[in-house]
């Protein structure tokens, strides 16, 4: 059956038309509900509301909902990908959803002025993945992202995401609030520090659009919690746990293959990362190209993390041999990070099940998960970098140390650090004063620096 429309009369007063509202029908005997619900979407793609009744209804090919205007959804029942892990894949393969960053979305969503809620009560307004078997096998081909919510002014609100496959929601658009959101990409059967049943890729939420806020979070999950990727701006990322292992608040990655990304205005606060390999990160690959600047991350509490703050220019896959030369000579810059009281332990293990390389994807020279601080940094690239309010233990208690090689800092940037760049044990140190001079000249060199890179990029397109 397909969607059941409701015309509501007409308001005299006001003389329009009220919403219409369409229920989605579940289809009998566990059919595919997709054609269902892109009818409901259909008929009411403006001005409407869409419901989703307290039933599990089974999305059996992936749906892309577009042309959407004034929609109000109501996710009272749950939405179940194919169990079936071969059918998932033959989809994946075959589909014309638009591909996100990472991977092709089972949910495309497009449209303006979109908001979606989850049921309040907690066996409802779920989307189920039934990731455990993908990771019960290793299973890591042809995988989905489980949606693209590519709005302008939208909400996503209560949602939950149960066993996804892998990445989770995907955020291009502009002007979205994401609240109260849940993510369980716990194994059933494994470990944070074993490779068996780890859930790989199971990112929370990526970000790529502008003035985009997320407030109210809570996961357990193998990969990022929220991730701020290419083209994002404004963005605010608040109150929130990260369980089991997560791989941090990111930036990144960017600059991949040498490309020019870019990331401006982001800032983490108040968020209690439990397990996790990092707490905040950032990430570009060697001989990337572009920036990332204004970042702040502050009000972090660590529980048993590998490294509590991290940052490499210099990334690149370990698992397929050494670093690459830097034939461009070039890094994604970094300009005006700013670290704010973080508190809390390290664990005992530098990595996490996630390690099936050597040296492993996260390896870098001198790692025993001591440090609460790592900057692998691209010579002269990383400007007006801040640590203040730090005060990370060692699982033991002890001081941690550190990685930080200063012949890679920019000039005077040691002075408004805010800790020793050294190998070896994590020193407080205080910010000098500045008299305007020495960081209006990093800022500038920044700046020039930037211009070239994309003024270089663009001269490729002519």
């Amino acid at each position: 059956m397909l969607a059941r429309v409701t015309l509501p009369l007409l308001l005299l007063a006001s003389a329009r038309v009220q919403a219409k509202e369409c229920t989605v029908v579940q289809a009998s005997d566990g059919a595919d509900d997709s054609p269902a619900i892109i009818d409901a979407f259909t008929q009411c793609a403006v001005d409407s509301t869409i419901t989703f009744e307290q039933k599990n209804y089974s999305v059996l090919t992936p749906v892309s909902l577009t042309g959407l205007k004034n929609v109000t959804v109501k996710l009272n029942g749950n939405l179940l990908l194919p169990k079936n892990i071969t059918d998932v894949q033959i989809q994946v393969n075959t589909t014309t959803n638009q591909p996100s960053s990472y991977a092709v979305p089972w949910f495309y969503i497009f449209g303006e002025d979109v908001s979606i809620y989850g049921s309040d009560d907690k066996d409802w307004g779920a989307f189920h993945g039934f990731g455990q078997q993908w990771w019960d096998i290793g299973q890591r081909i042809l995988r989905p992202q489980l949606a693209t919510f590519n709005v302008t002014n939208g909400l996503l609100s209560g949602l939950k995401v149960i066993y996804p496959v892998a990445w989770g929601f995907n955020l291009p658009g502009k002007n979205i609030r994401v609240e109260n959101h849940y993510v369980w990409a716990r194994p059933t059967n494994g470990t944070r520090d074993v490779t068996t049943s780890f859930p790989f890729n199971t990112d929370g939420l990526n970000v790529s659009g502008q003035n985009i806020t997320i407030d109210g979070y809570f996961g357990e999950n193998g990969d990022d919690c929220v991730s701020v990727i290419n083209g994002a701006r404004d963005v605010e990322v608040l109150n929130g746990y990260c369980g089991f292992s997560s791989h941090g608040l990111s930036i990144g990655s960017l600059g991949r293959g040498g490309s020019v990304q870019t990331v401006a205005n982001v800032r983490f606060n108040n968020w209690t990362m439990d397990g996790a390999v990092y707490g905040a990160r950032f990430k570009s690959w060697t001989g990337g190209q572009g920036f990332a600047e204004n970042v702040t991350w502050s009000n972090i509490k660590l529980v048993n993390v590998s490294t509590g703050i991290f940052i490499t220019q210099n990334y690149y896959d370990q698992d397929k041999g050494a670093r690459p030369n830097n034939t461009n000579e070039t890094a994604t810059r970094v300009t005006n990070f700013r670290y704010e009281n973080f508190t809390g332990t390290l664990g005992t293990n530098w990595t996490d099940g996630t390690c099936i390389s050597s040296p492993c994807w996260n390896f870098v020279q001198g790692i025993d998960g001591s440090q609460a601080v790592i900057f692998d940094l691209y010579n002269g690239t990383a400007t007006n970098i801040s640590l203040v309010g730090i005060d990370i233990k060692k699982h033991d208690g002890g001081n941690p140390n550190v990685l930080c090689d200063p012949a890679t800092l920019a000039d005077g940037e040691q002075n408004t650090l805010g800790f020793q760049c050294t190998n070896g044990a994590f020193a407080k140190t205080d910010i000098k004063p500045d008299d305007g001079t020495g960081a209006a000249m990093r800022r500038g060199a920044a700046t020039l620096a930037i211009g070239a890179v994309v003024l270089a990029a663009l001269s490729t397109l002519v």
